[in-house]
């Protein structure tokens, strides 16, 4: 919070320490001088037994009835109310339930009535209220006081007390609003001011006024020509001398209204929709001299605007179209740069005057006034518009071309792609062909040595098997050698027999014998003869 305000509800909180008739909730002390008037401690029936004994005490007759509870008939009192009889214009009561009969003749029933409700009879007057609830009373020299979360009891001897009403101080009513006022309607509600008034004669004389204030928000009294200021919360006020000002909000405010015409150089009248965000910093400054903060502000606004706008010619109002962009233009400085930097320091230095801070004055539109301003708003819009196609079609042309240059990179892009995937190919190729030499060579070479291996194991294999052959040659001739020559000579000659008879064709009819044989060599002879058919049948 600011700190002006600070110090200024500190000295307010002072001020309200020592001046009447503002948040008093209690009974005055010269209410409670009177000798009929008790206030409620513990419970209403103790406030009347209390009062009743006053009156006994100071032999003003009695105020609770001596007659005794009865089983049945007479009248019956229910509990938590309060049976009333007529003595001779004088009340007397019962307080405790039950049946009650009546043998006196200067005793007429009256009624009965709820303990929670005001009773205000034959000079008798009691109230109860709660925590929320606030009674305004006037006593008999017609002088107000509010009574909260309590009660009381009370005879008028020399004039009564009187209820005027009960109020429920967190609910004042819809009706008893106020609003913040702005320039487009109604705004959020400030706070709410509920006026008790009696009536007197044909006249409607206010005699107390509730006042509900919500958070952030602050409530301004007049009373003379000081101005009191009231935080937040529930407040009343029973002074006469005190009148009420006005509800004020401390948070960011924020409203959009249309300026008066202003005129340019030319003499163009120029009318501007704004939009202004706020802050009240000082409630009792600007009561002094506003009602409102947006009243307070119309005519700093204004002037601000008429300063800026005097300056500026009709042609920088007229560079854009809508608010959110100016056409560039180097040689005019754009208006609502102007705007924005002249009249909003302006302004700020005015409001600062009455207790306002300014966070922002913002153009939202703008309109020409008069026949005068209509020509030329409708000509420059032409023109503005020609501007406008002119730099489409630049935009397209330059869409165009960025196009094309952008279709030459890819194409430029994916030749140097074709050209990577190319070099690629090639040393790939390069790298079988070379893959596919190396391997024929290899493989020659491995014939080749697998041929010359065959080759030298061939010719082992033969010096082997010559020299096998050699070495049984060796021994087949030492074998021969060692046979008895006449039975070599016939085991040889009967070898080439078996050959020369295997070389025959088949089904030959061969006869073999000689004359010259001995009878052994008959036999053998024989034999071989069998031999040789045996073959033959084979």
């Amino acid at each position: 919070m600011n700190p002006k305000l600070l110090d200024n509800l500190r000295t307010i909180e002072a001020i309200e320490k020592q001046i009447e008739g503002t948040d008093d909730w209690h009974v005055p002390d010269h209410i409670k001088q009177n000798k009929y008037f008790v206030e409620v401690s513990t419970s209403l029936p103790d406030a009347l037994r209390e009062l009743d004994g006053r009156m006994r005490q100071n032999k003003d007759y009695h105020l609770i009835s001596k007659k005794p509870k009865r089983p049945f008939g007479g009248k019956v009192v229910p509990t938590g109310e309060i049976g009333v009889w007529n003595r001779n214009g004088r009340p007397v009561i019962v307080v405790e339930a039950g049946n009650y009969w009546n043998f006196s003749l200067r005793h007429s029933w009256f009624g009965r009535s709820s303990m929670t409700s005001p009773l205000d009879t034959l000079g008798l007057t009691t109230v109860l209220v709660g925590q929320s609830e606030a009674a305004v009373v006037m006593d008999p020299a017609n002088r107000i006081f509010v009574i909260r979360n309590s009660g009381f009891a009370a005879y008028g001897a020399q004039g009564t007390f009187k209820v005027i009403e009960i109020v429920d101080t967190l609910n004042l009513g819809d009706e008893h609003a106020h609003y913040e006022t702005r320039p487009t309607g109604k705004g959020p509600i400030l706070g709410w001011k509920r006026d008790v008034a009696i009536q007197v004669g044909g006249s409607r004389i206010t005699v107390a006024s509730f006042f509900l204030v919500p958070a952030n928000n602050v409530l301004i009294l007049q009373r003379g020509n000081e101005l009191l200021l009231l935080r937040a919360g529930q407040h009343v006020i029973t002074n006469p001398n005190t009148s009420f000002r006005g509800f004020y909000s401390l948070g960011e405010r924020q409203t959009t209204f249309k300026t008066q015409p202003a005129y340019t150089v030319e003499g163009v009248p120029v009318v501007l929709n704004v939009n202004l965000r706020y802050r009240i910093t000082d409630p009792v400054s600007l009561t002094a001299s506003y009602n409102d903060a947006f009243t307070a502000l119309a005519n700093p606004a204004q002037t601000a605007v008429n300063s800026v706008v005097s300056r500026l010619s009709y042609q920088q109002f007229m560079r854009a179209q809508k608010v959110g962009g100016d056409v560039p233009d180097h040689h005019v400085e754009p208006w609502l740069d102007a705007f924005k930097s002249d009249c909003l320091r302006d302004l700020r230095v005015q409001a600062e005057t009455y207790g306002i801070t300014v966070e922002s004055f913002d153009v939202l539109d703008r309109e020409l006034e008069g026949n005068l301003g209509k020509d030329l708003e409708k000509q420059s819009e032409l023109v503005l518009r020609n501007q406008i196609q002119a730099t489409q079609v630049e935009l397209q042309n330059h869409i165009a071309t960025e196009t094309q240059r952008g279709k030459l990179a890819i194409a430029r892009v994916e030749a140097e792609q074709k050209r990577t995937v190319a070099d690629a190919d090639y040393y790939t190729a390069a790298k079988a062909s070379d893959a596919k030499a190396y391997e024929v060579v290899k493989n020659a070479q491995a014939v080749a040595e697998a041929s010359q291996m065959e080759t030298q194991q061939t010719v082992k294999n033969i010096i082997a098997l010559a020299e096998a052959k050699k070495q049984e040659v060796t021994i087949v001739g030492k074998a021969y050698s060692e046979i008895p020559e006449g039975h070599a000579q016939r085991m040889q000659l009967s070898v080439f027999e078996v050959e020369k008879r295997k070389a025959l064709p088949e089904k030959t009819i061969y006869f073999g014998g000689d004359k010259s044989e001995t009878n052994q060599q008959l036999v053998a002879a024989g034999f071989q003869q069998a031999a040789g058919w045996a073959l033959a049948q084979k």
